[in-house]
């Protein structure tokens, strides 16, 4: 399934790019189509951050994104690195102490926060909330002369950045600049540009399940139950590997298994990320060919899983099913894996198993795949390598097929479309 975000510029005074505004967009055609706010917030944030990405997207400069009121009581930027995010509140929101509050948390662990299109600051509570906004976006075209006044004094005050909005002629950038404004952006720079990509949905089913697993109390959440879960669906399991790289987690440990990855992300911060994905509204899986591959990728991950364990590897057969589990993710993705990996935050040798560098995780996942194929002189040599029989390889292939169908008459079978 294709996404679009759109991207416009915000540069400095001398013109280089400070950071980008990432908008939504419903296809490759410029404009914006009107939608609930919470689900165009929603959009632009899994598919900026979960499926674009920002090296692609903003060459990893940091990236403006509009927040409604409902996100931000729901703390949802919390979820995402400080230093990739600045939040920008949308002008309607009312200044309710409850707002105050999140921002006044948000501004303590990093987040720069913008307040959008300014055209007026006589609101008493703006009082309260000036103290931790960052940038005052200020709209050109619709502020009046004596309402922009009062704004620049206002910045210089509270030491806020001006950023100019809607510039759209050299003369009004050099107006702005002699007032004191520091950034901008317009359609003299740049208009907004749409950048594609290639969204993996997730199952219904799944979803559900993980939501029913964590709506028990705190102290009876079963972490092993929701990563079995997350291990039928190779859609969340990619979204949330993505999430823990685009977060402040970024730098902690490579992840080795899906599990890990659960317990490092936490049960409170996985249900409101759930929450964001439950507005983004993801359809399920519908085409017969994307059935296949899910299922391949399920059946692999369950034979590398076993062949571990028949090799006495058990205490990483995790980090094995996750290397058959994301052995397909290229296909699903459409992007070639070397690019699709270098965003997750595996472990090193599952990366270089996944890239095709020989160690015993690509070697048993070339098992498999030979398995698959058929290719018994192939197998023949990859057995012999491992020290194991065809008859324990047929055995585990038989096992692996039987968990996968099952799987699927029981959760997915409904899914399934002509």
């Amino acid at each position: 399934m294709e996404v679009f975000v759109a991207r416009q510029p915000i540069l400095k005074a001398d013109e280089e790019v400070y950071a980008y505004e990432l908008l939504y967009r419903s296809s490759m055609d410029n404009w914006f189509t009107p939608m609930d706010p919470n689900q165009a917030t929603s959009e632009v944030l899994m598919n900026s951050f979960l499926t674009i990405g920002l090296r692609r997207l903003s060459q990893n400069k940091p990236c403006f994104i509009n927040f409604t009121e409902d996100l931000l009581l729901e703390k949802v930027p919390e979820y995402f690195d400080p230093k990739q995010l600045v939040v920008e509140i949308l002008e309607h929101v009312s200044y309710s102490m409850d707002l105050v509050q999140v921002c006044q948390e948000l501004k303590s662990q990093g987040f720069l926060i913008a307040l959008d299109d300014v055209v007026r600051i006589d609101e008493p509570s703006i009082l309260e909330l000036i103290q931790y906004i960052d940038i005052l976006k200020v709209d050109i075209k619709a502020v009046q002369e004596l309402d922009r006044i009062r704004i620049i004094e206002m910045a210089k005050r509270f030491d806020v950045t001006l950023l100019a909005e809607k510039v759209e002629t050299r003369e009004e950038h050099q107006v702005c600049l002699e007032e004191g404004f520091e950034l901008f952006q317009g359609y003299y720079y740049s208009k907004p540009v749409v950048i594609s990509g290639v969204d993996i949905p997730f199952l219904a089913t799944t979803y559900i399940q993980i939501i029913q697993e964590l709506s028990v109390g705190p102290d009876h959440i079963n972490i092993d139950k929701v990563a079995d879960i997350l291990e039928q669906d190779v859609a969340l399991t990619y979204k949330l590997l993505r999430l823990i790289n685009s977060s402040m987690y970024e730098r902690t440990v490579p992840i080795k298994s899906i599990k890990q990855a659960v317990m490092l992300l936490g049960t409170d911060t996985l249900k409101k990320w759930l929450y964001v994905l439950s507005v983004k509204q993801s359809s399920s899986f519908t085409s017969r060919s994307t059935q296949l591959v899910l299922k391949t990728s399920l059946l692999r991950a369950k034979m590398c899983e076993q062949l571990a364990i028949r090799l006495s590897v058990k205490r990483k057969a995790e980090g094995f099913f996750l290397t058959g589990f994301m052995s397909l993710i290229d296909v699903i993705t459409q992007r070639p894996i070397k690019e699709v990996i270098e965003n997750l935050p595996l472990d090193p040798n599952i990366r270089l198993a996944l890239e095709g560098k020989q160690n015993l995780y690509n070697k048993i996942l070339n098992t498999v795949i030979a398995m698959e194929k058929a290719d018994f002189e192939l197998l023949e040599d990859h057995l012999d390598g491992l020290e194991l029989r065809f008859e324990e390889i047929f055995e585990i292939y038989g096992q692996a097929i039987a968990w996968t169908d099952q799987l699927y008459e029981e959760n997915f079978s409904d899914l399934v479309r002509e």
